[in-house]
């Protein structure tokens, strides 16, 4: 059982946690401005921090955006981003 000062920590440290990520991944895309939108589905992978099996999966689902040429996976950076933003949870406070 947690206390609601372990629970109130726990919290406070995943909205930390969230805001480091999303600071570090605002930076990366600034740098990689200069870089292609088209990611393989190595890359995606790596950008999205998710196994590839899972990027095969909602693909064959339709259910992420994404193209196919000669058999070759690419996915769309900016695409990805708006993609996920649809996703994104309300921020709640205590």
């Amino acid at each position: 059982m947690t206390t609601p000062l372990e629970a109130l920590l726990e919290q406070l440290s995943e909205q930390i946690a969230d805001r480091v990520n999303e600071h570090l991944r605002t930076e990366l895309t600034q740098q990689n401005d200069n870089r292609s939108p088209w990611l393989d589905i190595k890359a995606a992978a790596a950008y999205l921090d998710w196994p590839k099996q899972r990027l095969y999966k909602l693909t064959a689902q339709g259910a992420i955006p994404h193209y196919k040429h000669d058999g070759r996976l690419l996915f769309n950076r900016p695409e990805l981003d708006q993609w996920l933003r649809h996703y994104a949870q309300p921020h709640t406070t205590g």
